[in-house]
């Protein structure tokens, strides 16, 4: 082999060139690889920021669309609901009218009490639809107003009425008032006990009658249930309320002997009957007393 080759400056000189070219290129590959590799990740994370951003956005508006809809299915339910609730109270009200005109005529007179500084806001308690339950609970009864006064406890039912009454009559009432005998036997009514018809018009040619012994009975039996489940000293007084229809035209005689059932027509009576108790009566309980009576009567209504 022909060693001159190699010792020729010549070739030595190419030789220095090429392995400088060498490492030339070399450094320049490995310098921008850096740079191709410094772009590639730039790329990638540009891309995963603009898909994150993507899919923040997407979620953000498809949370956004799902709190929309949640918020129309909620005012949905909330208008439903209301309507619910005033298509259910003026059914309520309308049935039970008479007992919100009790409740309103019975608050309107406490407060103008208490305006007065006739009486303290403590000293007269009214509670509304009062349930008071059986051991079994088939035998619950309501009651429609409880007033709590230092004088005593009164046991209101309430009706929403328009006519005439006659409360209290029996045969001993024939003589005076002969059309009811006929009535007694037509309703087969005891003739010995006394009775309560109301008449009234069903239209322009017809008239009613109602016999009204029954609630009387039943709120006696719950005004003496009252006293027994809260073992009270004193007497729970039982009342009957007649609120007349529309302030229209009515009519009472109390024919009644039976004085344990107070019967009252009219705002005006109703106050009459508080006002002369609960300034002339003998005091009962004391406003604790009443207080805790009130609490023990919420507590049988959970």
């Amino acid at each position: 082999m022909n060693t001159e080759i190699f010792t020729d400056p010549v070739f030595i000189a190419v030789a220095a060139l090429l392995v400088i070219l060498a490492i030339v290129f070399l450094v320049y590959y490995l310098k921008h690889r850096n740079d191709i590799s410094k772009v590639q990740n730039s790329y990638e994370d540009q891309k995963k920021s603009l898909v994150d951003k993507y899919e923040s956005e997407l979620e953000e508006e498809h949370l956004t669309r799902k709190k929309e809809v949640s918020t129309l299915n909620e005012k949905y339910h909330n208008d439903t609901s209301l309507l619910n609730n005033k298509l259910t109270s003026l059914h309520q009200f309308t049935v039970d009218k008479g007992e919100y005109l009790t409740d309103l005529a019975l608050f309107q007179l406490k407060e103008k009490l208490v305006r007065e500084e006739k009486i303290r806001s403590s000293d007269m308690l009214i509670l509304s639809n009062v349930f008071l339950p059986s051991r079994n609970y088939t035998n619950t009864r309501k009651i429609d107003h409880l007033v709590l006064t230092r004088t005593g406890l009164y046991l209101i039912d309430s009706r929403y009425w328009s006519g005439h009454i006659l409360h209290g009559v029996n045969e001993n009432n024939f003589e005076e008032l002969p059309y009811i005998e006929s009535f007694f036997e037509l309703l087969d009514l005891d003739k010995k006990q006394e009775q309560t018809l109301i008449f009234d018009k069903s239209d322009d040619k017809n008239i009613s009658v109602n016999h009204y012994n029954q609630v009387i009975d039943e709120t006696k039996v719950s005004a003496e249930k009252l006293r027994n489940i809260l073992k009270l000293q004193y007497d729970v007084v039982p009342m009957i309320y007649f609120n007349p229809k529309d302030g229209g035209g009515y009519s009472i005689a109390n024919y009644s002997e039976d004085d344990s059932v107070k019967v009252l027509v009219g705002k005006e009576e109703l106050e009459e009957f508080f006002l002369k108790y609960i300034f002339h009566g003998r005091f009962q309980y004391t406003v604790k007393e009443l207080a805790e009576i009130e609490d023990a009567i919420l507590s049988l209504n959970p």
